[in-house]
């Protein structure tokens, strides 16, 4: 095993209720160790109970005045000021006062993972997705130190503590995929500590991967688990429990972090999962499926409102590489079912209701084969479906049949993330037959990973710069228009790269750049122009670089960035600021798709792909 650092480095916003529990109370004068309320012998008079907790939400409300007060005294550039102004006061013209971050959420995949293990191995499993419970449940939680507005959307704290009472737990999980939500997955492990101190908490997600130390240093959690959680898992709540009488050290545990003589200490990782058969199916009794049965999903608005949607998979993990990414740091390299084990699992999941199916792949299109496999499976099972993981567009550019191989080779760091692309074009693959399959077995939305217009800011990004390749693009998305599938085409605005040349930091104009990129594609048939903003996020292998050299141009209050929505670092070179970025977004959104669809998307809280 080894130490973890012993620093905080990023927190919740400071105006944020503080946490009270006696636990966190005496974690101000060092690491307290966990205290196990867990009984010899348990197994032998009952199944230990697991509750699996996934905390409510928060969004940002940023008003306009916050947003106007910070240009004017930060923004040098008279040009870049004016703009911002005359963006300003369009939309207060438009009744548009504050900048809103989208309610977005899902079926808790990972969960329903670990909670699928736990129960094979004799747990009894709980799940309380504390979002869905309570969708409709806002309310103001804050106001934050820069004079934002802070929501929160889901389960209140006191429903949350009625239903771990009514549980009873010994072990309680809690999830923190987004590093914007770590605020309140600490608030519920500081609840947990309130009900009763000995109860253990597990901490999991991809935030927690990237950040074991905070997860631990600055959170009354007693464990917190490191990339997959499929075994780990398991293998800590038998340790906890001390099933069969093991004697194993927690040391032994591979795959976790957890506190011992006043440190935070790393086991060794756990190597990723070879196959991922053994996680396929889901036990769908574990959550509420009538919870996402709601008219919009996390794409847009739904097909079939008969039946339950389920947010699943196929295959896990990508080989791309991108600097930017937390996934290959969590999931490993792109790893698939095999055939017979998704048959299986299409047969179970629409014997249970299942009408409509949300695919989550990390990189669906890495093999075509596959990819092709997998729409006839949804079409022999009657399920309209829709690719929201993000299909990559360099893998369609490459099936074009014009466009030359070794063009597309030099495209990459990397070239052999073409290999099964490519295979499967020699073998008489086109973009056009695979969009047409497509649609004929059931697609009618996804979503297009383009990301930028600039091969300068894709190579530092360690992204294939063929998703600047407009021409092939336009193409590409005419031929999604042409087959009926509605596409959502993603940008990234604000490229940040560390690297050997020293900070990379894309300019303004090559930001408006990819703004006038989108405009270009949705004029082409494109459903929805979606720019996020980059945002260096825990886990990724531009994290650490970037986190030591930004020092204080990164903002580490997790409430107020982190959301790829609200900017989380301020140009070093002067040449943006947050607040620039905040409204440079916005403005991508109104030019690209009309100020009407930017309003309706205020509107319904989501993306208005209809």
């Amino acid at each position: 095993m080894t130490p973890l650092e012993n620093r905080v480095v990023l927190k919740p916003d400071k105006n944020r209720a503080k946490l009270e529990s006696l636990t966190s109370t005496k974690m101000r004068e060092g690491i307290v160790e966990p205290s196990l309320r867990i009984e010899e012998g348990c197994w032998q008079k009952r199944k230990p109970k697991i509750m699996l907790i996934v905390p409510p939400y928060a969004r940002i409300k940023k008003s306009l005045d916050v947003i106007a007060e910070n240009i004017s005294y930060k923004v040098q550039n008279d040009s870049n000021r004016r703009f911002c102004e005359s963006l300003i006061a369009q939309l207060r013209k438009e009744g548009i006062e504050y900048l809103e971050e989208m309610k977005r959420a899902g079926v808790p995949m990972g969960l329903l993972r670990i909670g699928t293990a736990a129960k094979k191995a004799g747990y009894d499993v709980k799940i309380l997705d504390g979002v869905f419970e309570g969708w409709n449940n806002e309310r103001h939680m804050f106001d934050s130190s820069e004079g934002d507005t802070i929501f929160s959307y889901g389960l209140s704290f006191a429903e949350i503590e009625r239903k771990i009472r009514e549980y009873g737990p010994d072990v309680i999980g809690i999830t923190c995929s987004y590093t914007h939500q770590w605020g309140n997955a600490r608030a519920v492990a500081d609840l947990v500590k309130k009900i009763d101190r000995k109860i253990p908490i597990i901490m999991g997600g991809v935030h927690v991967t990237g950040l074991p130390g905070d997860a631990l240093l600055d959170c009354p959690s007693d464990y917190a688990i490191i990339r997959q959680a499929d075994f780990s898992f398991v293998n800590l709540l038998d340790f906890i429990t001390r099933r069969d009488g093991t004697k194993q050290d927690v040391s032994e545990v591979a795959g976790i972090a957890f506190k011992k003589d006043g440190k935070a200490w790393q086991t060794f990782p756990r190597p990723y999962m070879k196959g991922i058969d053994f996680i396929a199916i889901p036990d769908l009794s574990l959550v509420n499926l009538s919870l996402y049965d709601g008219e919009f999903h996390s794409a847009g608005r739904r097909r079939n409102l008969d039946g339950h949607l389920l947010y699943g998979f196929t295959s896990i993990g990508c080989n791309t590489g991108c600097n930017f990414c937390a996934i290959p740091t969590s999931q490993g390299g792109f790893r698939k079912m095999n055939e017979q084990k998704f048959d299986e699992y299409l047969r179970y999941i629409a014997g249970e209701g299942v009408k409509e199916f949300l695919v989550e792949d990390d990189h669906l299109m890495h093999d075509p084969e596959w990819a092709r496999y997998v729409f006839r499976k949804m079409k022999e099972y009657g399920l309209p479906w829709v690719e929201e993981g993000g299909v990559g567009l360099f893998n369609l550019i490459a099936l074009l049949p014009e466009v030359d191989e070794s063009f597309v080779r030099e495209s990459a760091v990397n070239h052999k993330i073409f290999d099964n692309t490519l295979q499967a074009k020699r073998r008489g693959l086109t973009t056009e037959q695979l969009i047409e399959e497509m649609a004929l077995n059931g697609c009618y939305s996804l979503y297009l990973a383009v990301e930028s217009a600039n091969k300068e800011s894709l190579e530092h990004a360690h992204k294939p710069k063929l998703n600047s390749a407009e021409e092939y693009t336009r193409k590409i998305v005419k031929m999604l228009d042409r087959r009926g599938i509605r596409v959502t085409c993603g940008f990234m605005l604000g490229f940040i790269e560390q690297n050997e040349r020293g900070l990379s930091v894309e300019s303004r104009a090559c930001i408006m750049n990819t703004i006038r990129y989108g405009r270009m594609l949705k004029e082409a048939g494109a459903s929805f122009i979606n720019p996020f903003i980059v945002t260096p996020l825990p886990g990724a292998p531009n994290f650490r670089g970037l986190e030591k050299s930004l020092g204080n141009f990164l903002l580490r209050n997790t409430d107020l960035g982190y959301s790829h929505e609200f900017s989380t670092v301020d140009a070093p070179n002067g040449v943006w600021t947050r607040d620039e970025m905040n409204l440079l977004r916005v403005y991508s959104l109104i030019y690209g798709n009309s100020m009407k669809n930017y309003k309706e998307m205020l509107k319904t809280g989501t993306w208005p792909v209809n």
